[in-house]
C-alpha cells in the first residue's frame, strides 16, 4: 500500500492540468521573473496548481507532521535502492505545498501550514537525504524538491535556496530516454528559479529533443518503448514519458521554448497505437508492465494510462473523440505485431491475448532496485489468457517462475538466478512475427541455458494455436512446457479417452483430449504427457520484490504443463487456448478439429478447416501444399486468407537481415511486383529495412 500510495503521490506531483478557477496570489510573484519567463512562471504555477488536491490526505499528513517537520513512519536513514522511504517526506511537503497556495482550498496562505511547510523543507535541506541509487539524488529528489520551491518561493530566505541548490545541482541534462526527460526537466525548473535563460533553452531543447521516433532509447518505429538497451518499458519508463512529454507540451506553449505542435502526433501515435494496445479491463498487460509487478501495479500503470487519455482530450483536442474512445477496451480489437520489441497481442471485447518473447536484438527482461527477481523467463514466450481481467491479478507471490505459461524451461529446485538491469538476450535472430491486424503468427527458435524449442503460436479465428517441435535439452533435468498457471476458479473439467470427470488436486494425464477451466478450454490434437494441479500454494511479495511485505500469503492456483521428461531428443506438443470456451464448443472441437496441423523442425503450419485461413512457419527454405503449392527461398513467416478467388498474404521476416523473399505459387495470379511462368506466379516480395525490418509485408492477389 505505501508503494501505491508513493506512485499515486508522484503521479499528482507530475499533473498537467492548467485550468484554474481563481487565481492564486503566487501569481503576483510572476512579475519578479524577466518578460521572457514571465509566462513559463505562469505556466509551471497553473500546472502544479491544476489538479485537484486530495484534502483529506492532506488533513492526516498535517496532522501527523512532527513539530521538526517530519513523519514518524517514514524511515529517514534509509539506505535502500528502491521503494526509498524519505522520498515519502518530499512527496507529502509538495501535496501540502500544493494546497497551502491553492485558492479552492482551506489551507489556502494558512499561516501555520506555512509554518509547517517551512519545518518539513528545512529539515530536508539540513539532513540532505541520499539513496544509494543515483536515480534519487539526481532525478527523483530534484523532481519533488524543486516544485515545492517554486510554490515557496515568495516566502524563502536567502538560505534556504543556498541549502537546496547543491541538492538540485547534482542533476544536470544527460543519458537517454526517458531519463533524459527527467533531468531536462528538472534542470529546466531549476533554471527558472535561478532566471537561467540560456540554460532553460537548452533544456527546453533536451526535451524536445526525445519527442521522436528512435531506433534507440525512447519511442520506436512501431509505437513501442525501450529504456534499458532495446527493452519494452511501457508500464515503466515508457508511462513516466508519457505523463512528462504532457507536462511539458502544456507548460512550454505560448512560450519561447513551446514545442513544435506537430510533433503531438508523435504522442498521439505512441498513446493510440502504442500503449492502447496494452491494457484491458483496467489492467496492464503483465509482459508490459517491466520490472515493476508489485501489487496491484497493472492496475495502477493502466488507471494512470486512462488519466493520460483524459488530459489529452483537452491538449490535443483535434483528437478528442479517439481518445474518449481509448478509455473504453471494447473500442480496440485486432491483432498487433510489435516487431521492435518482440511481442504479439490480439485483443476483442471478450477476451485479451499476449505472447512476449526476446532476442538477440531484444532484452526478455530485467531485475533492478530488488524489483522482480524471479523474472529470469519472462520473455521465454510468456503467454496471459485474460477474459475477467482478474485471471492474474497479484498472483506473483503464488506463482512458479519455473512455470510461466508459455515457457519451455528446466525444473530443479535451485533459486533462479537474479537478472540485473542488462537483462537478458535470447541467442536467436529467427524471433518475431506476422499480422495482418486481424489475424497472426509469432515465433521464437527458442536457444537458451542448454535447451531448444522451436514455438510457435498461430492467433487464429480468436483461438490459438501453440506448437513446439525439436523440443531438446541435454542438461540432465526434467524439461516442461506451461499451459497456464492462473487462479484456481471453479472446477476442471477433464476429457480424456476414458470420459469426462471433475479433476482432483493432482492429475497426472496422458492423451488428454480437451480440459476446461475457468471458460478456457484447452485442447490437445495431438495428445501428450500433462500434469495438472489445483491446490493452494503459499508464498510471499518479499519472493518477487525484496522490499515488500514478509507476510505469508496463501491462494488456490490452476497449474497445467507438459512433461517433456529428462534430456528430451526431439520433443514436440501442441495445444489450442480456446477462449469462451464451453463444454458443448469442446465436445464439438473433439469431433471436428478446426485445424489441420503440421508441427516439424523444418516448418509448422496450420491451416483452418475451410481452408480460408492458414499459416506456415518456415524454419528453412521449403515448401506447403497451400494454393497448391507454394515455394519459398528463405525462412520466413507466411500468412494466408483466401476469399473466392482473392488471396492476401502476409509475410515477414523474423531475423530483420533480409532485403527479399521470393515466392513461387502454382496456378497464375495477378498483382503487384509478380511474374508470371509456365502456371506459375513468381513473386518478388520486397521486405522493409532497417527500422522497419521485421514488419509485415501484405500482398493481395487474385486467380486468373
Amino acid at each position: 500500500m505505501r508503494f501505491r500510495n508513493l506512485i499515486l503521490l508522484v503521479f499528482i506531483a507530475l499533473g498537467f492540468s492548467c485550468t484554474q478557477n481563481k487565481s492564486p496570489k503566487l501569481l503576483e510573484y510572476t512579475s519578479n521573473y524577466p518578460e521572457e519567463l514571465q509566462q513559463l512562471h505562469r505556466n509551471v504555477v497553473n500546472n502544479l496548481l491544476g489538479d485537484k488536491v486530495d484534502l483529506d490526505e492532506v488533513e492526516q499528513q498535517l496532522k501527523e507532521v512532527r513539530a521538526d517537520g517530519t513523519w514518524p513512519d517514514i524511515d529517514y536513514p534509509s539506505k535502500t535502492r528502491g521503494f526509498w522511504s524519505p522520498r515519502f517526506h518530499l512527496s507529502r511537503m509538495l501535496l501540502i505545498a500544493r494546497a497551502y497556495q491553492n485558492p479552492e482550498t482551506k489551507y489556502y496562505q494558512d499561516p501555520e501550514v506555512s509554518k509547517k511547510i517551512h519545518a518539513m523543507l528545512n529539515h530536508w535541506l539540513n539532513n540532505d537525504y541520499q539513496s544509494p541509487n543515483w536515480w534519487h539524488p539526481v532525478i527523483g529528489t530534484p523532481m519533488v524538491l524543486t516544485p515545492t520551491l517554486i510554490l515557496m518561493e515568495p516566502e524563502l530566505t536567502e538560505e534556504q535556496l543556498q541549502k537546496a541548490m547543491p541538492i538540485l545541482n547534482r542533476c544536470d541534462i544527460g543519458r537517454t530516454g526517458q531519463n533524459k526527460v527527467w533531468q531536462s526537466g528538472n534542470v529546466l525548473l531549476r533554471s527558472l528559479l535561478t532566471r537561467d535563460i540560456e540554460l532553460i533553452k537548452k533544456a527546453s531543447a533536451s526535451i524536445h529533443e526525445e519527442l521522436v521516433l528512435s531506433t534507440n532509447e525512447g519511442v520506436q518505429p512501431d509505437w513501442s518503448y525501450h529504456q534499458h538497451g532495446p527493452q519494452l518499458q511501457f508500464g515503466n519508463y515508457g508511462l513516466s514519458y508519457v505523463g512528462d512529454m504532457m507536462k511539458w507540451i502544456s507548460i512550454l506553449r505560448g512560450t519561447p521554448y513551446k514545442f513544435d505542435e506537430s510533433k503531438v502526433e508523435i504522442l498521439r501515435n505512441y498513446l493510440l497505437q502504442g500503449q492502447q494496445w496494452v491494457i484491458w479491463k483496467d489492467e496492464m498487460d503483465i509482459s508490459a508492465c517491466g520490472r515493476q509487478i508489485g501489487p496491484d501495479q497493472p492496475e495502477v500503470k493502466a488507471a494512470s494510462l486512462k488519466r493520460d487519455f483524459e488530459g489529452m482530450i483537452t491538449l490535443d483536442a483535434a483528437y478528442a473523440e479517439d481518445y474518449k474512445k481509448a478509455l473504453d477496451y471494447r473500442n480496440l480489437s485486432g491483432n498487433k505485431h510489435f516487431w521492435r520489441s518482440d511481442i504479439q497481442i490480439r485483443r476483442t471485447p471478450e477476451y485479451y491475448f499476449s505472447v512476449k518473447m526476446s532476442s538477440n536484438r531484444v532484452i526478455g527482461a530485467e531485475s533492478c532496485n530488488s524489483e522482480n527477481i524471479q523474472g529470469y523467463y519472462l520473455g521465454d514466450g510468456a503467454t496471459y489468457l485474460y477474459q475477467s481481467g482478474k485471471e492474474y491479478k497479484n498472483i506473483f507471490p503464488y506463482w512458479n517462475w519455473k512455470k510461466i505459461p508459455g515457457t519451455t524451461t528446466l525444473q530443479d529446485d535451485e533459486p533462479l538466478p537474479e537478472l540485473t538491469a542488462s537483462g537478458y538476450r535470447i541467442p536467436s535472430d529467427f524471433v518475431g512475427g506476422v499480422s495482418d491486424g486481424s489475424d497472426g503468427i509469432a515465433v521464437l527458435d527458442y536457444n537458451r541455458l542448454g535447451v531448444d524449442a522451436k514455438k510457435s503460436w498461430f492467433i487464429f479465428n480468436n483461438q490459438i494455436v501453440c506448437l513446439g517441435a525439436g523440443v531438446h535439452s541435454s542438461q540432465g533435468l526434467p524439461l516442461t512446457t506451461s499451459v497456464n498457471q492462473s487462479y484456481l476458479n471453479g472446477k476442471v473439467l477433464v476429457k480424456t479417452a476414458e470420459g469426462k470427470k471433475d479433476a482432483g488436486q493432482f492429475e497426472n494425464l496422458v492423451d488428454p483430449l480437451w480440459i476446461l477451466h475457468d471458460s478456457i478450454g484447452y485442447v490437445f490434437p495431438a495428445g501428450g504427457h500433462l500434469t495438472l494441479e489445483t491446490k493452494k500454494v503459499e508464498g510471499r511479495w518479499t519472493d518477487v520484490t525484496k522490499l515488500l511485505s514478509k507476510e505469508l500469503i496463501s491462494a488456490d492456483i490452476f497449474s497445467l504443463w507438459f512433461n517433456h521428461g529428462i534430456n528430451p531428443v526431439n520433443e514436440s506438443y501442441a495445444y489450442i487456448l480456446v477462449p469462451n470456451a464451453t463444454q458443448k464448443v469442446l465436445e464439438e472441437m473433439e469431433k471436428n478439429l478446426p485445424f489441420q496441423i503440421t508441427n516439424t523442425t523444418m516448418k509448422q503450419e496450420v491451416v483452418s478447416a475451410d481452408r480460408k485461413l492458414s499459416g506456415v512457419v518456415f524454419y528453412e527454405p521449403g515448401s506447403t501444399n497451400l494454393l497448391d503449392g507454394i515455394k519459398v527461398d528463405q525462412p520466413c513467416l507466411l500468412m494466408i486468407k483466401k476469399e473466392g478467388e482473392e488471396v492476401a498474404l502476409s509475410v515477414s521476416d523474423p531475423t530483420q537481415k533480409l532485403s527479399e523473399i521470393n515466392l513461387e505459387i502454382s496456378g497464375s495470379y495477378k498483382g503487384a511486383n509478380i511474374v508470371l511462368q509456365e502456371g506459375k506466379t513468381n513473386i518478388k516480395v520486397v521486405l522493409p529495412l532497417n527500422e522497419f525490418a521485421g514488419k509485415t509485408v501484405k500482398i493481395h492477389l487474385k486467380k486468373i
